[in-house]
């Protein structure tokens, strides 16, 4: 079967979670027997190593791990919270990629896409890995940094974002996709609860994100040094200053605090994160994490905090936690508390609530033997064999129609 994925970026450049779950998901279908083929865009500006394709969208080629790759850009390009680029359509009708199905892994950029997808009488798998499709700040959290419910037809995100009258015919463009699409899936139930709050009643199949486990090499776990870790983007919406600023409160002089994430995708945030914790020397900002290296990051890490303030879906962050069996502090918020069980794998707290973090961290640095008990009680979550599987069943019921 010739698959096309299509997803809003990629590596080697971006690689957090849903680039990993396109790439994992291509190349354990490789594995299958399958040929997969990834589609993806470039935002960054500038066209070197890039060949024109159809007027101001370039494209160039390459291999991810063995796994076909084309990238497109447009230069310049246009507004990012669009749903349908005419540009991006045209280049695709030009590139002529032959397939059998295609599975939207994120619909940035890409949408128009599937305008001739669905022409060709293409089956489109679309899986929502964020609330993308309902806000065009990308987040769900408005310019005054609150949590929002949903654009409410795009009216919201006028009286409430300075958005123009025009953004609600992406509110219009946004429901169409889904209704193109043969099948929605996503890995949480809150995401699916989250869609059709907002408007959208078609049929949401929930299939759990995994683990690539030829990526899980656990060491043995370094018990001297009680070290809280962080690993992702440093981003407003990803809580990293709820995390800082609970830390600096903590007593504990023996406590680390590790943070590993990227900081060129949002640095004027990034900058600030790092002021707060300046003067704190138990914290530390190191480079994001590369896959690889993962073993030796998690061999140092006691518990992995994910203080989000925004509706995480299904992090796959928490999943590699849980298959190094470390434990978990985490924002109960969004598809969190699917994962991650108060008292159990790990502990929850109220988004923001950077008193709270705190306590949980100080009781932990007080009672060190609770990591203990937390990762006795760790299920590891299922493999990606279990999760491709899903898929290759729901590709072949589509396709045979």
């Amino acid at each position: 079967m010739r698959i096309l994925y299509l997803v809003h970026q990629f590596f080697p450049r971006y690689y957090t979670g849903t680039e990993r779950l396109t790439l994992d998901l291509a190349r354990q279908m490789q594995k299958m027997g399958h040929y997969p083929t990834v589609l993806t865009y470039d935002p960054n500006s500038g066209i070197e190593g890039f060949e024109r394709l159809a007027g101001n969208v370039w494209m160039k080629k390459y291999s991810c791990n063995g796994v076909p790759v084309v990238m497109v850009k447009q230069n310049p390009s246009r507004r990012a919270y669009e749903i349908f680029q005419p540009s991006i359509e045209d280049a695709f009708r030009k590139l002529k990629l032959s397939c059998d199905i295609v599975h939207i892994c994120h619909p940035k950029w890409m949408s128009a896409a599937a305008k001739t997808c669905k022409k060709q009488r293409r089956p489109i798998v679309l899986t929502l890995t964020d609330p993308w499709l309902l806000c065009p700040r990308e987040t769900l959290i408005d310019r005054e940094f609150r949590l929002c419910e949903g654009p409410e037809s795009g009216t919201k995100c006028v009286s409430t974002c300075g958005f123009p009258p025009s953004i609600a015919e992406r509110h219009r463009n946004a429901m169409a996709l889904l209704d193109m699409a043969d099948q929605v899936v996503t890995s949480s139930r809150f995401t699916a609860s989250l869609f059709r709050r907002n408007g959208w009643n078609g049929n949401i199949r929930i299939i759990r994100h995994s683990i690539d486990y030829n990526f899980v090499k656990p060491e043995h776990w370094n018990s001297a040094n009680l070290t809280f870790g962080y690993i992702g983007t440093i981003a407003l919406h990803k809580g990293v200053h709820v995390l800082v600023s609970a830390f600096k409160k903590v007593l504990s002089s023996g406590a680390l605090l590790r943070v590993h994430g990227s900081t060129h995708q949002h640095p004027d945030y990034a900058m600030k994160t790092l002021r707060l914790a300046q003067e704190d020397k138990r914290i530390q900002f190191l480079p994001p994490f590369d896959i690889v290296s993962l073993p030796t990051i998690m061999k140092e890490i006691s518990v992995l905090v994910v203080p989000s303030i925004y509706y995480e879906n299904y992090p796959l962050v928490l999943l590699i936690a849980l298959a190094y069996r470390v434990p978990i502090i985490a924002s109960r918020i969004g598809g969190i508390p699917e994962v991650v069980q108060d008292g159990t794998n790990g502990f929850l707290f109220e988004p923001g609530d950077s008193n709270q973090l705190a306590a949980i961290i100080e009781k932990i640095t007080e009672e060190p033997v609770i990591v203990q008990r937390l990762r006795e009680k760790i299920v590891s979550p299922r493999r990606i064999e279990e999760e491709a599987l899903d898929y290759e069943n729901m590709y072949r019921r589509l396709t045979s129609h």
